[in-house]
């Protein structure tokens, strides 16, 4: 197994939450696709894969409201977020070995979602993983500058008096490797919903399809990788 190349020690690691710590992706995207399609939106959810996952609700919703000339409101929003919670409270899981990885981690941890905190607190809860990130948990959503944006990683790096440069970041998107990326903290790649091609062409230095990959490159060189 390779390390990470890199010129920095690493002293925190951030993960994301939908789709690296939970795999709420599918189902949320699945409510989502259903409301818009009964909203009168055609669009499908491969799509809804390929050009939204990893934006916040409201930049996608604000993308398909400019695409497909529709104006879809509060009333849309109160709806859906009802319909996911409740299929997120049925069928939500921690992604398979993340739970191994937290637990032999010996560096400081936290979360960075584009959710807001209460969704990602939830999601946590029902999973079993909220007492790892309990006080731990940063919302790009809440702080108002989505991902993309590097916003919400600078600031976990001043919270926690860190380099940017020493954070490690594990993101399943695109659009998440870019906001690390633009951060100046090293990212790697988790492909469960995005490709390989895409994580690296947005600035991971590695991508791996299994967190038992990801153990194995952390705990190898946690204090240099």
């Amino acid at each position: 197994m390779m390390a990470l190349p890199s010129k920095q020690a690493i002293e925190f690691i951030i993960f994301d939450c939908d789709g690296v710590l939970v795999d709420s992706e599918p189902i949320s995207n699945r409510v989502f696709c259903e409301a818009l399609n009964k909203a009168g939106v055609a669009i499908t959810l491969a799509e809804l894969f390929e050009h939204y996952v990893g934006l916040s609700l409201e930049q996608g919703l604000a993308i398909i409201n400019q695409k497909y000339g529709v104006l879809l409101g509060p009333d849309f929003l109160t709806e859906y977020k009802t319909a996911r919670d409740a299929a997120l409270a049925l069928e939500i899981k921690a992604i398979t070995g993340v739970e191994a990885l937290i637990r032999h981690l010996t560096l400081p941890f936290c979360v960075a979602s584009n959710s807001e905190a209460g969704k990602v607190e939830k999601m946590l809860g029902l999973t079993g993983l909220l007492p790892y990130f309990a006080g731990r948990i940063f919302s790009a959503a809440d702080l108002g500058k989505p991902k993309p944006a590097p916003d919400i990683y600078l600031k976990i790096a001043a919270e926690f008096d860190v380099n940017p440069a020493a954070c490690l970041v594990i993101e399943d998107t695109a659009t998440g490797v870019r906001a690390g990326a633009a951060a100046g903290m090293q990212v790697i790649g988790y492909s469960a919903t995005t490709s390989e091609q895409a994580l690296i062409a947005a600035g991971a230095v590695q991508v791996f399809k299994a967190m038992s990959e990801i153990q194995k490159v952390i705990l190898k060189g946690s204090t240099h990788v």
